[in-house]
């Protein structure tokens, strides 16, 4: 609080104090002092203030105040009042103040009282205030009443005047009020949105903006350049009362700005135009609009119809390519079955159209294959399964994969892992395999006769945390592929002219599953072709090095070495609950000297191991997906049974389930390979050489 004004100082001490006493006490209405500082303690107050307060002795008035002004304040009042005192005293020369407010007497009752007060300095006690104080409850009901059905009436019209504003206002940042005649900058307004408010007359305290040509010229600042004729013409003063004139009453301009949190936003500016209805005088309400967001939307709107359009020319074109991939092997499969039965006579010509169905077969599968891991891949359902892996296991099956193709094409295949030095990682083996398969499948498509192919694994200098980088490249001396086509090389059902026209068989997935599998196993590919002299590709990723111990068997997807024992006279409890199925299967096994037994589910395949003699049975081929008991819940029942011999017979599952979780599924309930169908024979043939296929029984 200030200093007092006034020159004379009042001597209030132990001698004064007596008089105002004397003259105080008798006085009907309230008096009191108390020290303007602090903690603005009592220094004296009459006998009056007892009675406003309900007290009967200056003890209880103490109590019940602390003693101080702001005890004898209804606590909701009191921050109100002491500005409101403030407030006044500054701006009277007298030092004066009034203020209204309410109390709480002794008995817990509510009254309102009338304070006037005058702010002064003294010796003895520094500022101070004296006060005169009366009970107004009674005078002050009837305002107090006529007060409240105004502010009911007030409350209404301010209800209907807040929703027409959000009505006008929706959206709006600010919006102030504008005379175009007389130059005048009227009225802001308050927040809006949650955003600061934009008041410009307290822009800043030394420049605040007055005129509506002072208005103008702020947000010049924040236009640019190339947009700054046009928002200077737009906001000519003389063209906007043209405008009104002309009955154009609302105008719109829209252009960037930036915000006071220094954020570029996309405002539009609405003028609506209007006459003074006291005068002549244009008004302009200027109404400043944040449309970023909802641009935004438009803009999300409209390229989500553009998604949804150029998802709709995918799924016919997608529908389109595999209604043309699928009915070529199936056309073959169906013209080559119907002249194979015309010709049934002639063996050389049924064997010719066999091999042929056999070829058409497989690029069917192929097509499935590549379709639905396409499907898992963009869906987010595919799982890496990370084990330990030798490389050079890896590259030996890749190897033995391809031979027959490679030799009936005539194509050279080298295989090159000189630059090599930890084999032993840990790493998805079955996705990584078919990522080179599919590279090295792609080649051999497009390289020709005579032609040649090098698979290449490089390992990086340098091993970082147990990780090294390494490299696989497959180069070939094919056709090559354009600069241009090599944008687009990993989209699926892109293939390039020169390999359609050459009538290579193929889908245009086979490159988009390998990248869709190289990203998630967070490795990197790239490719360096010219048209005519071939092309590489070249797959990067970071694995795990794995110590392999002394004696210690690493675990890997490939060929091990196998022991191709004799299948002549073992038995096999083949369990399928289709029935062509399960015909096909026994026909197979029995074409390689097996005796097969069959069953239709898990449950009554747990009921024939329950009833043979250990060795009864030298292996089970085990369907998945069958009724009562599937092929799971019927691996896991076996492992479980008492007798560890009949518990420990090889069980390897033959299900249409062929992704990589479903083969490690297999592997965690107990089963101790994963066959997919349609069946590979002489896959099949291998796998049970190496499992079953010795001079005794344990395995």
């Amino acid at each position: 609080m200030k200093k007092a004004k006034n020159k004379i100082s009042l001597t209030l001490d132990e001698t004064t104090m007596p008089i105002i006493e004397q003259l105080t006490d008798g006085m009907p209405g309230g008096f009191f002092i108390y020290r303007a500082e602090g903690k603005e303690e009592l220094l004296y107050f009459n006998a009056a203030m007892l009675r406003i307060y309900g007290c009967e002795t200056k003890e209880e008035f103490i109590e019940l105040t602390d003693n101080t002004f702001r005890g004898m304040v209804h606590p909701e009042d009191i921050e109100e009042v002491e500005e409101s005192i403030r407030d006044q005293v500054e701006k009277s020369i007298y030092d004066l103040d009034y203020v209204e407010y309410r109390i709480i007497r002794k008995d817990g009752s509510v009254r309102w009282v009338e304070d006037y007060g005058h702010f002064l300095y003294t010796e003895k006690y520094g500022n101070i205030f004296y006060v005169f104080m009366e009970d107004a409850t009674e005078r002050l009901k009837d305002r107090i009443q006529e007060l409240e059905t105004i502010n009911t009436e007030l409350k209404r019209l301010h209800a209907r005047e807040v929703q027409y504003k959000k009505a006008l206002l929706k959206d709006a940042v600010s919006f102030c009020e504008i005379n175009l005649t007389r130059d005048e900058f009227l009225t802001v307004s308050t927040q809006i949105q949650g955003e600061e408010e934009y008041d410009l007359t307290k822009r800043t305290e030394n420049h605040p903006i007055r005129k509506y040509s002072e208005y103008v010229k702020y947000w010049e600042r924040s236009i640019s350049e190339d947009r700054l004729e046009t928002y200077r013409i737009f906001f000519q003063a003389e063209r906007l009362k043209r405008c009104y004139e002309e009955g154009k009453l609302e105008q719109s301009y829209e252009c960037q700005i930036t915000d006071a949190k220094g954020r570029a936003r996309l405002w539009q500016f609405v003028l609506l135009l209007g006459k003074n209805i006291n005068s002549d005088d244009i008004i302009a309400l200027v109404i400043i609009k944040d449309i970023t967001e909802q641009l935004a939307k438009q803009n999300l709107l409209l390229a989500a119809l553009e998604q949804a359009q150029m998802a709709k020319v995918a799924r016919n074109t997608f529908l389109s390519n595999m209604s043309h991939d699928i009915r070529t092997p199936l056309n073959a499969i169906i013209g080559y079955t119907d002249l194979a039965r015309d010709h049934k006579d002639e063996v050389g010509k049924v064997e010719n159209y066999m091999d042929k169905i056999q070829v058409s077969s497989e690029q069917l599968l192929a097509i499935l294959n590549e379709s639905l891991e396409v499907t898992r891949i963009e869906s987010g359902k595919v799982s890496l399964i990370e084990r330990k892996c030798h490389l050079a296991d890896l590259l030996e099956d890749i190897e033995s994969t391809f031979r027959i193709g490679i030799q009936e094409k005539g194509i050279r295949f080298y295989v090159e892992k000189d630059h090599v030095r930890n084999f032993s990682v840990v790493v998805d083996y079955i996705r990584l395999k078919e990522i080179l398969c599919q590279l090295v499948d792609n080649a051999m498509k497009y390289t020709e006769p005579g032609g040649m192919i090098c698979l290449t694994m490089k390992e990086s200098d340098i091993a970082v945390n147990g990780y090294a980088k390494f490299q696989f490249m497959v180069k070939d001396d094919g056709i090559g592929i354009s600069e241009e086509f090599q944008a687009s090389l990993f989209e699926p059902f892109k293939r390039e002219n020169n390999t359609t026209a050459s009538g290579v068989p193929g889908t245009g997935l086979g490159l988009t599953v390998v990248k869709g599998l190289v990203d998630i196993m967070g490795g990197e590919i790239s490719v360096k072709s010219e048209p005519g002299k071939g092309c590489c590709f070249t797959v990067s990723m970071l694995m795990k090095l794995q110590k392999k111990q002394q004696g210690e068997h690493l675990e890997n997807s490939g060929n091990d070495n196998i022991d191709r024992g004799s299948l002549e006279g073992k038995r096999i409890l083949v369990v399928e609950d289709n029935e062509i199925n399960r015909e096909i299967v026994e026909e197979v096994l029995k074409s390689e000297g097996l005796l097969v037994e069959t069953a239709e589910n898990g449950e009554e395949a747990l009921e024939r191991i329950q009833e043979s003699e250990p060795g009864y049975y030298s292996l089970v081929l085990m369907d998945i997906q069958m009724p009562v008991m599937d092929g799971y819940e019927a691996t896991k029942a076996i492992r479980n049974l008492e007798d560890k011999r009949l518990a420990g017979v090889p069980i390897v599952a033959l299900s249409a389930n062929a992704f990589a979780e479903d083969y490690q599924h297999s592997l965690d309930v107990g089963m101790d390979a994963h066959v997919p169908k349609p069946i590979d024979r002489i896959k099949l043939r291998e796998l049970l050489q190496h499992l079953i296929g010795k001079d005794s029984h344990e395995l």
